[in-house]
């Protein structure tokens, strides 16, 4: 759209204009971080958090020790994935961004050793681990999965929907009575879950500095940092304030607060908590290894546009979800025929997802503008099905349900998003064509 400004990052407005600093290799933290970092972590700002230096290391791994944080344990015990080791798939080459001082094209192998950010990397098929790589951390430990989380918002918002308790087509202050009278008034719960609302409340990068700008007072919001000129707020309060820019439906405008919309939309809905209400209709069900951590504003509203921590694998087992061999992960289906079709199927168009300027940054990740559009919070989806959820310093959750594949990543970089390169390259390499 006219007057759109390009920035490198679409999932964060701190991140967009980062600036310059030295970065501590992350092989000197696998073991732990020191004290000084905690304390210089503690006293970071939202821009230092989300810049990709060394703050930000410390709180990708340690977030639960900054936020209020609900744990989700494994109800129904570990159920372990299978093993099938498939060395081909570190073999696979991928272009560098533009960005990277790495010299590609280079190998998934070779990308995991020289890559400075890179932390964790895993292909499953059918339930079998093919290919897992921790270069610079432990299997065991949390990460954020930022952006990456996303889709668990729009999980049970689908569900919903299956069962009739939202209308998806009707405005979402049907449901969200006190947002009556704002400009979210003719607003659906479909334009919302596609971030086609028109509300001016995008993730930009000027954003960042201006203190009246929606997206800026929303991470304000959630980590009780004040406004400049208001103090600090409450998110609910951010998210009604929010104007229309202009009608719903003309481009893809990427914003967390839409996320967070969904949530306050399934909590109104159901009656509860965003975390038992997750807990209770999809986690669950899931065998992981460890828990999942929610973490949570000040008063008590899950940040699950992206603040949401487990370890890699099962980071996995929720995209297995979306896969045939979701039985090898859960004791029931949470996600349907009907909720994945719709994901795959009812989605806009490429000239939707590229109006807004978060598709042209998806291409730059991806290194293609193959796909066709976004869908119910998933970034990309491809005409095979496949579907892509990136997350702010380059994490990422790739679902393909026709291989049975999902492959999963974590990172610490606003610089260089190389490490979304590979996967779509794994998927479409033929490996796990008709096996």
């Amino acid at each position: 759209m006219p007057g759109r400004k390009l920035v490198s990052s679409a999932f964060v407005l701190a991140a967009a204009v980062a600036v310059a600093q030295d970065n501590t290799p992350l092989d000197e933290f696998v073991d732990g971080f020191p004290l000084e970092l905690e304390k210089q972590t503690r006293k970071a700002d939202y821009n230092e958090l989300f810049r990709g230096g060394d703050p930000s290391a410390y709180f990708n791994m340690r977030a639960s020790e900054f936020m209020p944080t609900a744990i989700l344990p494994s109800r129904p015990g570990v159920m372990p994935l299978g093993s099938k080791s498939m060395p081909q798939v570190g073999k696979i080459k991928a272009e560098m961004t533009s960005e990277s001082e790495l010299e590609g094209p280079l190998t998934l192998d070779e990308f995991l050793e020289q890559s400075d950010t890179a932390q964790a990397f895993l292909v499953v098929h059918k339930g079998n681990i093919v290919y897992e790589k921790y270069p610079r951390m432990r299997p065991a430990d949390y990460h954020l999965w930022m952006s990456s989380a996303k889709p668990t918002a729009s999980l049970v918002i689908d569900q919903l929907i299956s069962e009739g308790k939202i209308d998806e087509d009707a405005p979402i202050t049907k449901y969200l009575t006190d947002f009556k009278g704002t400009d979210w008034d003719g607003v659906t719960t479909g334009d919302v879950l596609d971030m086609a609302t028109g509300m001016d409340l995008e993730d930009t990068s000027e954003s960042r500095f201006d203190p009246d700008n929606i997206a800026r007072r929303v991470y304000e919001a959630e980590f009780g940092f004040p406004n400049k000129t208001r103090g600090v707020e409450k998110l609910r309060d951010v998210l009604r304030s929010t104007p229309k820019k202009e009608k719903p439906g003309l481009a893809f405008e990427y914003a967390s607060g839409l996320t967070q919309m969904l949530v306050l939309l399934a909590e109104e809905v159901e009656g509860e908590r965003w975390p038992q209400l997750f807990d209770r209709r999809v986690w669950s069900k899931v065998g992981a290894e460890g828990v999942l951590q929610i973490h949570l504003t000040p008063d008590g509203i899950a940040a699950a546009h992206g603040l949401v921590s487990s370890n890699l694998r099962d980071f996995a087992r929720f995209g297995m979800l979306y896969t045939p061999s979701w039985d090898k992960v859960a004791v029931e289906q949470v996600v349907s025929d009907e909720i994945l079709n719709r994901i795959r199927n009812e989605v806009r168009t490429h000239e939707f997802v590229m109006a807004g300027f978060d598709g042209a940054v998806f291409a730059d990740y991806l290194g293609s503008d193959d796909f066709i559009a976004n869908s119910r919070q998933w970034d990309v989806i491809w005409p095979d099905g496949d579907m892509w959820k990136g997350g702010l310093m380059t994490q990422g959750l790739y679902v393909s349900p026709s291989r049975d594949l999902v492959i999963v990543y974590f990172n610490v970089s606003n610089d260089d998003h190389s490490g979304h390169r590979f996967a779509r390259p794994i998927a479409t390499s033929g490996l796990f064509d008709d096996k």
